[in-house]
């Protein structure tokens, strides 16, 4: 995840919340995800029954997102009463308030999974292939005849401290934004 070097040194914090928030969302569900998050930052909430007029998204594929986006608490369900047609739509609006919870529960994970795969790297023994560069864990080197499995080349311990070397890198970086943002202002207001 890389996230601007403005956002690391500060700033306006609800723009650079929103900006993050945006990132990792679009790293989750790509381009339908990006365009789903600007039209509700744009417009405060979004229709069910309008999503395929609105933006261009199919409206399963927006539900799905929408639906995740709901479990981590960035968006709320809610009702809307259509003024000039008086049908009730059922619309999704943007948690305002869990912005900088989302945001920190994602680069928390973020760092969890790359704090274990430091340890794998520091402690365990890694076997690469020359011919395709898969890697494996000594267990399954060991499962596999210290063969790879894909092209049959023989598996060859890896000593990789650049790799260590980026992921303290990345972690430090992470835990950067982490305090970063945790000095932020809540994001409870209007963004």
């Amino acid at each position: 995840m890389s996230i601007s070097s403005e956002a690391v040194s500060g700033g306006k914090s609800s723009n650079e919340l929103i900006g993050m928030a945006k990132e990792i969302v679009k790293n989750m569900f790509g381009k339908a995800g990006e365009k789903i998050l600007d039209y509700l930052v744009s417009n405060g909430y979004i229709a069910e029954e309008r999503i395929a007029t609105s933006i261009d998204v199919r409206s399963s594929e927006a539900r799905k997102i929408l639906q995740r986006l709901s479990d981590e608490a960035l968006v709320v369900p809610d009702r809307l009463k259509d003024v000039e047609t008086g049908e009730i739509l059922h619309i999704w609006r943007l948690n305002n308030t869990a912005l900088k919870s989302f945001i920190l529960n994602r680069l928390r994970k973020t760092r969890e999974k790359l704090e274990l795969l430091l340890k794998y790297e520091s402690e365990g023994s890694i076997y690469i292939c020359r011919t395709c560069n898969r890697r494996f864990y000594i267990d399954e080197a060991y499962a596999y005849g210290f063969q790879c499995p894909h092209d049959n080349d023989v598996l060859v311990e890896a000593n990789n401290p650049t790799t260590i070397a980026n992921l303290k890198e990345s972690i430090r970086k992470i835990n950067t934004l982490i305090s970063m943002i945790e000095r932020m202002q809540s994001g409870g207001g209007k963004v």
